[in-house]
């Protein structure tokens, strides 16, 4: 087996085994919850909306950092990129066609796979410029290991692709024009390499727009002025080739936003409220390279190197080290400006992730020389070892914990701050640097977070990681004996998929099985909650799942519209809710008591269930019977396909004396009860003491259910005080036994 993919497999298997030691089943970040809602509503129902994690977003105090915007169909939409999202669907099919994988635990296996897959890219551009294959391989392991790349592996943010894209991009590019220069006119262009490059350029428009600005310098890089040979190999095809690509990526991303908002411009970012490259580009750019808050060569030093390195580099390959830094500033800038280019409650610069493997690249001309200087391989080996353990630290902890000193000690509140809401001490004092913190942390002794530690040492998790680890060592060793087998070549793959599919197994969510066994049959789901945090995404294509915050008005504005949208989804609706029976608080349940039919109610995850039928029976025969001072004005009956539906409409001759229940039930031709329902008027909404004189309540009512025909109901009332049913009368007053009255279900 070839030396090289010999160690791309050794690369590979090393890195997500790493990764796997390191992973989180939790979305602790808005953007990583907006990403995969919109993957899982495009899947399982057609529409890439994001009602999903709406009560979530709706905790964000600043309209500038929500992700959502409302469409023009009422639908809730992400303002981020569609690209990852996209990205992400493999995994939530793999989740939904595997019982034992929840969904957010497989998805957040993403960022691990990006990352190896980056890193063995890098590896593969490093050697198309001719560096050896150790030298590839630590590079890779540089940007894996040493950079910030590794702390974001735990994360569901979209850099990791975004670093992924650009690099195939300078990689397509690289190809391209090194084989368009070099072939003659009549042999076959490199087409499929201008393509590759101008894919990956597309795809990074559905990532972020401000990648447009890549476009142009890779298209300057192809087919710019001053070529490397006396050609350019600038055609009409060749153009065609890099740019179709992109141009097609924005008219689909114009088409995407036109169906959602109304318009091919409007993306959801909210520019009204403040949201845009608002920042001094000066402040940014300190932020992003040498503060000790966010700086690059902080929480990367290795980087440092890259600035020489850079030079090397422009010696082997001069076009493309131009173009790796080009790229790799105008990231710099653009995010610099941007109103929070710290990129939030994060590690390090966030926006600058992206350009790090290119960054990375610029190491291995130094890594290259090292070979031969034992000097400069001991600085290197410094600088790895000085970034990788700061990498450790960011992983091994939750940056909340830190953040939340932050904020308990500088907060200001002023969004328009160099740091937005902290004091400006944030942005230059060394001792408030994240890294400070969580080296505290680790000398305090405080435990790891990490998903195998959680409870107790998790071995199967250990054994999964290092497992894989352990393959990619095997292979190479293995297949330097000449053993080339297809075997060994499947190995890896299978390895990373056992090994993965273990992980991400171990972290099945109770709170997912209780929900899908309380919400029986499958409907709308509308959590009325943010305790079930984003949860719902876990249930699979049979739910329709919309979450708002709790309490709120029913004029709220990110609630109300949300759950109008919701309730046009399906004829059946959970509602999950955290508040009592018939608390005045709980307007959502009161809709829904005064327009649908009540079906029944069931605990779930801490939360009251309740379920009903938007589409109730009319009341369209005539009643009559009295039951005390309390009379049915008109009924109405409609069998479904799996039930049926009553609506019972109740007149008040004078107010009742107290406050009744009343109960209903599903007989059979040989006066079995098939099924019943006993409840207050609306489910407590109505007391029957508050009634006036010739007020009407109508109650909805369904059951579920394969009734026979010939089905009877049964109903009366109840003195809950006494337990003594209220005496009954038929329209003439005559006296019905046992206080019931009987009418036709068919």
């Amino acid at each position: 087996m070839k030396a090289d993919t010999r160690l791309r497999i050794l690369l590979g298997c090393l890195l997500l085994g790493i990764y796997l030691l390191f992973y989180s089943p939790h979305i602790d970040s808005a953007d990583g919850q907006a990403m995969l809602a919109v993957t899982a509503a495009t899947l399982r129902h057609g529409t890439p909306d994001i009602g999903a994690t709406a009560a979530l977003d709706a905790l964000l105090p600043l309209q500038m950092s929500r992700m959502g915007a409302f469409g023009v169909d009422g639908a809730l939409y992400a303002k981020k990129g569609v690209t990852p999202s996209l990205a992400l669907a493999p995994l939530v099919l793999l989740a939904d066609a595997l019982p034992w994988l929840d969904t957010r635990a497989t998805a957040m296996l993403f960022n691990p796979l990006v990352t190896t897959l980056t890193a063995l890219l890098l590896y593969t551009l490093a050697r198309w410029l001719a560096f050896r294959p150790w030298t590839a391989f630590i590079t890779a392991l540089l940007y894996g290991l040493a950079t910030t790349a590794l702390v974001y592996v735990k994360t569901l943010f979209g850099e990791p692709l975004a670093a992924l894209l650009l690099l195939g991009a300078v990689l397509g590019a690289y190809q391209a024009r090194t084989t368009g220069a070099n072939s003659e006119p009549a042999a076959a262009h490199p087409d499929r390499w201008l393509v590759l490059s101008g894919v990956c350029l597309g795809l990074l428009l559905g990532v972020n727009l401000v990648y447009a600005m890549a476009a142009p310098v890779v298209f300057m890089y192809l087919f710019g002025i001053l070529p490397a040979r006396p050609r350019s190999g600038m055609t009409l095809r060749r153009v065609a080739a890099f740019a179709l690509p992109i141009l097609g990526a924005l008219a689909l991303l114009g088409l995407y936003n036109w169906a959602r908002f109304g318009s091919p411009t409007s993306s959801g970012y909210h520019f009204e409220a403040g949201e845009g490259f608002t920042q001094p580009v000066l402040v940014g750019l300190y932020g992003l390279t040498i503060s000790p808050y966010r700086g690059l060569f902080w929480y990367s030093p290795v980087l440092l190197l890259a600035l020489p390195g850079w030079l090397r580099l422009h010696r082997r390959a001069a076009r493309l080290a131009w173009l790796a830094l080009a790229l790799a500033a105008l990231q710099l800038l653009a995010f610099a400006a941007w109103w929070s280019w710290h990129g939030g409650i994060v590690w390090g610069p966030r926006f600058l992730l992206p350009a790090l493997p290119l960054l990375a690249l610029m190491l291995a001309p130094l890594v290259e020389a090292a070979f031969t200087r034992r000097a400069l391989a001991l600085v290197i080996g410094a600088f790895a070892a000085l970034s990788a353990g700061i990498q450790v630290l960011g992983a091994a902890y939750n940056i909340l914990h830190f953040t939340g000193y932050l904020y308990t000690h500088y907060y200001t509140g002023d969004v328009s701050a160099l740091v937005a809401a902290l004091a400006d001490d944030v942005l230059t004092h060394p001792g408030l640097s994240a890294i400070l913190g969580h080296l505290a942390l680790a000398v305090s002794g405080w435990p790891l977070e990490l998903t195998w530690t959680a409870n107790g040492l998790d071995w199967l998790h250990l054994l999964a990681a290092g497992g894989l680890m352990a393959v990619g060592v095997g292979v190479y060793f293995v297949g330097a004996r000449g053993h080339a087998s297809r075997i060994l070549l499947v190995m890896p793959l299978l390895a990373a998929f056992i090994a993965s599919n273990i992980v991400a197994a171990r972290q099945a969510n109770p709170t997912t099985r209780a929900l899908e066994t309380a919400l029986q049959p499958p409907g709308t789901v509308v959590a009325a909650s943010t305790l079930l945090g984003d949860t719902l995404l876990d249930l699979d294509g049979r739910w329709r799942t919309f979450s708002t915050n709790a309490p709120t008005a029913p004029d709220d504005p990110l609630a109300a519209p949300l759950w109008d949208y919701a309730r046009r989804q399906g004829s059946r609706l959970w509602l999950l809710t955290w508040f009592p029976p018939a608390d005045a608080a709980n307007w959502q349940a009161r809709e829904l008591w005064l327009a649908a039919a009540f079906i029944t109610e069931r605990q779930a995850a801490s939360h009251r269930a309740l379920l009903f039928d938007l589409n109730p029976a009319r009341p369209d025969q005539a009643g009559g019977q009295h039951f005390d001072t309390i009379r049915l004005e008109t009924y109405g009956v409609s069998r479904a396909a799996d039930g049926l539906k009553v609506t019972l409409v109740w007149a008040a001759n004078e107010t009742p004396a107290a406050d009744y229940t009343w109960f209903v039930h599903v007989l059979d031709a040989a006066g079995n009860i098939l099924a019943q329902q006993d409840r207050a008027p609306l489910g407590g909404y109505a007391p029957t003491s508050g009634w006036t004189a010739g007020e009407t309540i109508t109650d909805r009512l369904a059951f579920v259910g394969d009734f026979p025909p010939a089905t009877r109901l049964r109903l009366g009332w109840l003195n809950p005080a006494t337990g003594s049913r209220l005496p009954a009368f038929t329209a003439d007053g005559t006296p019905l036994p046992d206080g019931f009255a009987l009418l036709d279900a068919d």
